[in-house]
């Protein structure tokens, strides 16, 4: 949830914002077990290993980051926003912090994973094309791009409310994201999609892909 508008720009940039975030995203996914079960279970499905080069894109206050670190992974961490940056460094201080824009993004380095929890949403599609083609450049050939981002459950009033919910709490471009998911995009970018995996409740997913 760290948005490269130029207006949410701005919005991350107050120093109230970061606390806002982390609390915001708890009380979203209370729920369906808490944030930090989400999180966790994404991190089950990519066999997060001692040494495991990751480039976290948009990694906002760092819950993601501490997790990979406590697996033992090597994490390199981009986000826009300084205020969103200066709580990550505080919360996850064994990895490295740069702040760049995700649309405009320039890596150094070779990876094993790449991974956008929560942000690809509040891009425009054209943004997003820009992140993923940044981060896919940036994988090793055996290496794993990895969306964590919103879903909706797939029949029911839990689906219907949390339709609703969505579009009335994030950016107007979750609603392509939540209907369509990232396939297509992924796939334009070069790589294939090869595994999903639906997680709180089918509230959330991981999309997993790799060069090919």
């Amino acid at each position: 949830m760290t948005v490269r508008g130029s207006t949410t720009v701005l919005l991350y940039e107050r120093r109230f914002v970061p606390l806002a975030f982390d609390f915001l995203i708890s009380t979203v996914f209370a729920p369906f077990g808490g944030i930090r079960r989400l999180r966790s279970a994404a991190l089950d499905c990519l066999d997060i290993r001692p040494g495991l080069r990751v480039l976290e894109l948009g990694c906002g206050t760092g819950g993601v980051t501490r997790l990979l670190l406590d697996r033992g992974a090597e994490v390199t961490c981009i986000d826009g926003s300084e205020q969103m940056l200066s709580r990550a460094r505080k919360r996850s201080p064994g990895a490295q912090f740069k702040l760049q824009r995700l649309e405009s993004l320039e890596i150094d380095g070779t990876y094993d994973l790449a991974l956008f929890a929560f942000v690809l949403h509040e891009l425009p599609r054209e943004l997003r094309g820009r992140a993923l083609a940044a981060a896919i450049n940036a994988l090793s050939p055996t290496g794993i791009m990895a969306v964590l981002d919103h879903a909706v459950p797939r029949s029911g009033m839990l689906a219907r409310a949390w339709r609703a919910f969505l579009l009335w709490l994030e950016p107007p471009t979750v609603a392509e994201c939540i209907e369509h998911g990232y396939d297509t995009e992924l796939e334009s970018a070069g790589v294939k999609v090869f595994a999903h995996h639906d997680l709180a409740s089918g509230t959330a997913k991981l999309t997993l892909a790799a060069p090919g």
